[in-house]
């Protein structure tokens, strides 16, 4: 190249110089970095083939090495102490800037302070933030595999559409949200691969505890992953778009993308809608480009749902979406029968009835497509054929280029949507309606409002607290009162999460609008189901506050302690189970007074526990650590009470992968419950007496799913079957003998069929048009002098998924029942949707019932639904605390 000496040729040469170093770059990023299938030793979506977590995390630090496009960050260890990260993408230049970049999001998410001027520099000298996430349901596995192609390609490739991409998008790629479940299902893949159990379903859940939950989870954040995702979300990054990216069943469609269904959350701005139908429709239309048919929208999934962190990002003004590929058996191919466009299978096969055949038959093909009818939301359907893990990283390739290019080519109107959502929640706020809600301290779980307010404050949403006393909505509050005011950029998020929820019925909707069930819960209520006093503010009011930076714990209370020659804590907070469990470890026996006291013109609640002689100090540190109240006394309180001790408890665990027996564990382990996990061969062996005080059934698990458990011939000798009539009879045994069995949910059919209890199902028989209450919050009554309530408040929240309403025969005598919970005889609906209610109202709820020597605690919904309902885990935690205990 020769010299030119104008001032044009010093910029040509300048230009072609810079070229070069370009080129040699992305030349040396690329000899240097193996491809994907260099370095996992097979093609990327190879039948049968998978990338292990720990192979992906050193892949990624590959590419982090050899790139300057690229960079990682573990975040933290997952439940199982794998590592959690999430890879950087952008160009060079984005990268060298990209702590700028960063502070820049903060300031399009709280634009507070930004002039006009400002914001519209922003939006043309920003890059668009993009998050791009997989696996979060670890069978769903090929978004972990095609992540590898997705990094490599981005990293390498200089070609004017990649070049673009980066230059205008900074991308977020979490290869999977669930590492252990990656592990978990990568591992089963590999032991049944090419063997006669190839077809068999994973007998455990994907992950540690939550299963296919771990998305429900979002707003909750029981689980260390779902802290990670919101994190990068809602605390560091703020992108204005985020794709989950999932895998549904195999039996219709190839991929879905959004929008979604009716109905509508009515918190959601309508251009977060607009948003997402424009770059949907922008992968709607690049799959057919690619030449996929069974390419559709408007499936399954409601607008409606507060149930993941796509859905959160909606009421963070982001665009929040969700595609669905359909599976294959792990990473084997799967074969399906053909269809003929527009008619029905003419010998339609169920799912049981193929499985039945797979059993003799290992290459037999699945049934037909079961939806072949073209339409505007479906022009092409798939109808049948070989579906393969290669497929599903093809259509990932497609739906995701189509994304990031939409998102480069758009990226001013996202952040300006962005910048505007965020000044208009603030307006709205202003005006009130609500203006804020507000939270006395005192509360009858101060736990339960730490953990409320926490969630809330953990993504994004800011919390007061006051200075000094006030009024509004003409009550009076005491300073340490704390006050989530309206006018914020989340405002959304926060009233969402803090109002009920009224679901529309599908019978008002316009037809074909909506589905005939919704989809998943209808309600999600954080005050509702915690069991936390809100009032709802709608006009503004004056009080003096500090903005806290976290959360602060509840406080201890130690009241008279000095000379005292015991400690009397009242019943109320969860936190007291933990409390119970260590003192109980250290081999201290607490008493639980059965009847209320008054002590010093206060009143304690049945439920109470007194110590006596125990370590002062010890108590002090315990309950300052747990947030209780402790009153120190000279003698202990008049009234009956009962000794505790440690029940011997034991949670059944089945080979179907249980989730609530998972969120079970989860729950027991976080209030320190000593438990063990029995398997069918340990219910099966009896003498279950010996051994064990209390037996929990989890409540997912119906009559006939429990008694026979994981029946698929594909599956391993070792994990089939289930408690058979065996273990009926071993459970029976155990009662009569003395033991406490406690069942919710679906599991309360077993016990009845098993016992041969004088119950019904006031609900049995009647079909959806009837009765229906698909993940509602219901008022119930509670007597929460019975020993199985101790602790609760008089009126209590269930969460009600179709589940049964107790009906007892009128012969049972008084003293073998103890109705602990009913519903009352009007107004059950709290938030959600219900239609029926008078088949419901007055029915029981929750009842203990004497079998022989024994007793079994039946408990007609889910008390412990996801780790969620807070108000009614002592349903649960009070039935192990008085297993075989009586006053």
């Amino acid at each position: 190249m020769g010299i030119l000496r104008n001032s044009g040729g010093r910029l040509l040469l300048i230009a072609r110089s810079l070229a070069l170093s370009l080129l040699l770059a992305t030349l040396t990023s690329a000899q240097t970095i193996p491809p994907p299938q260099q370095f996992a030793g097979f093609p990327i979506g190879s039948d049968g083939n998978l990338v292990r977590w720990e192979r992906i995390v050193e892949y990624f630090q590959l590419l982090a090495e050899g790139s300057d496009r690229v960079e990682v960050e573990e975040l933290g260890k997952t439940t199982n102490g794998n590592p959690f990260f999430v890879a950087k993408i952008s160009s060079a230049q984005n990268m060298a800037r990209l702590d700028r970049i960063q502070a820049t999001q903060k300031r399009i998410a709280d634009p507070r302070g930004l002039t006009d001027d400002e914001a519209e520099e922003i939006a043309w000298n920003s890059p668009a933030v993009v998050m791009i996430s997989g696996n979060v349901h670890a069978t769903e596995i090929g978004a972990s595999q095609f992540a590898l192609e997705l990094g490599y390609y981005l990293a390498t490739d200089d070609s004017p559409a990649t070049r673009r991409i980066l230059e205008n998008v900074v991308l977020l790629l979490v290869p999977s949200l669930n590492p252990d479940g990656q592990i978990i299902v990568t591992d089963w893949n590999n032991r049944i691969l090419d063997s006669e159990h190839r077809w068999a379903p994973l007998p455990w859940l994907y992950h540690p505890y939550a299963g296919h939950d771990n998305n429900r989870d979002a707003f909750i954040m029981t689980q260390v992953e779902s802290r990670y995702t919101n994190k990068l979300l809602f605390q560091d990054w703020f992108p204005q778009v985020y794709l989950d990216q999932h895998q549904q069943g195999n039996g219709g469609m190839r991929v879905f993308v959004p929008p979604f269904r009716n109905p509508i959350n009515p918190n959601v701005d309508p251009a977060i809608w607009s948003e997402i139908g424009q770059l949907g429709f922008a992968m709607y239309q690049r799959l057919h480009e690619a030449g996929f048919t069974g390419v559709g929208y408007d499936q399954t999934y409601t607008a409606w749902w507060q149930g993941g962190f796509l859905r959160g990002a909606w009421f963070h003004n982001m665009v929040g979406m969700l595609t669905e590929v359909a599976s294959v058996n792990l990473a084997m191919p799967v074969m399906q029968q053909l269809a003929e466009l527009g008619k029905a299978p003419s010998n339609p096969q169920t799912r049981e009835e193929w499985e039945n055949v797979r059993e003799s038959e290992l290459d037999a093909p699945l049934p037909p497509p079961n939806d072949v009818m073209p339409r505007y939301d479906y022009p092409r359907p798939w109808l049948g054929g070989r579906w393969t893990l290669r497929n599903i990283i093809d259509a990932e390739w497609a739906l995701t280029k189509a994304l990031l290019e939409t998102a480069a080519n758009e990226r001013v109107k996202l952040i300006q949507t962005q910048i505007r959502l965020g000044r208009e929640a603030i307006e709205a706020g202003q005006q009130g309606g609500p203006w804020a809600f507000v939270f006395a301290p005192d509360q009858h779980d101060p736990g339960a409002l730490y953990r409320l307010l926490e969630a809330l404050h953990y993504c994004g949403v800011e919390v007061e607290r006051a200075t000094k006393p006030f009024s509004a909505a003409r009550l009076d509050y005491p300073a340490g009162s704390y006050v989530i005011k309206m006018a914020q950029p989340f405002r959304a998020y926060a009233k969402d999460l803090l109002e009920p929820q009224a679901h529309p019925d599908p019978a008002l909707m316009p037809s074909g609008t909506i589905g005939e069930q919704p989809y998943d819960l209808t309600a999600w209520s954080l005050p509702l189901q915690l069991g936390v006093e809100t009032v709802r503010v709608d006009e503004p009011f004056n009080m003096e506050t500090e903005r806290l930076a976290e959360i602060p714990r509840p406080q201890s209370e130690l009241l008279n302690a000095p000379g005292a020659k015991g400690f009397l804590i009242d019943p109320e907070p969860n936190s007291l189970s933990i409390f119970l469990n260590r003192l109980l470890e250290a081999g201290v026996r607490p008493s639980v007074l059965t009847e209320e006291v008054v002590t010093r013109d206060t009143r304690h609640a049945a439920g109470s526990v007194w110590i006596a002689d125990a370590d002062a100090s010890r108590i002090e540190q315990l309950s300052m650590e747990l947030g209780l109240k402790v009153q120190g006394l000279a003698d202990k309180p008049q009234g009956s009470s009962v000794l505790l001790k440690t029940p011997r408890t034991a949670l059944y665990r089945p080979w179907t992968a249980s989730i609530d027996e998972g969120w079970t564990r989860w729950l027991l382990e976080k209030y320190e419950f000593p438990y063990s996990s029995l398997l069918n061969a340990d219910i099966r062996s009896g003498d279950l007496g010996e051994k064990w005080d209390v037996i929990l059934l989890p409540g997912d698990r119906d009559s006939r799913s429990l008694i026979e458990g994981n029946k698929r011939l594909s599956t391993p000798a070792e994990y089939r079957g289930g408690l058979g009539h065996e273990g009926q009879a071993a459970l029976q045994q155990f009662v009569a003998d003395g033991g406490t069995l406690v069942v919710w949910g679906k599991a309360v059919q077993f016990a009845r069929e098993t016992f041969e209890l004088p119950l019904q199902n006031a609900l049995e028989g009647l079909a959806p048009s009837e009765f229906s209450a698909p993940g509602s919050f219901l008022r119930i009554q509670v007597d929460n002098g019975q020993p199985l309530a101790f602790g609760m408040r008089p009126d209590a929240i269930a969460v009600f998924d179709n589940d049964d309403a107790l009906e007892f025969s009128p012969e049972v005598p008084d003293s073998d029942l103890a109705v602990v919970a009913s519903y009352p005889e009007a107004d059950l609906l709290a938030s959600g949707w219900l239609r029926g209610e008078q088949h419901l109202a007055g029915h029981v709820a929750a009842a203990r019932i004497n079998y022989k020597r024994g007793s079994i605690v039946l408990i007609g919904f889910r008390p412990q639904l996801r780790a969620q309902p807070d108000n009614t885990f002592k349903l649960l935690f009070n039935a192990i605390h008085f297993a075989g205990i009586k006053p």
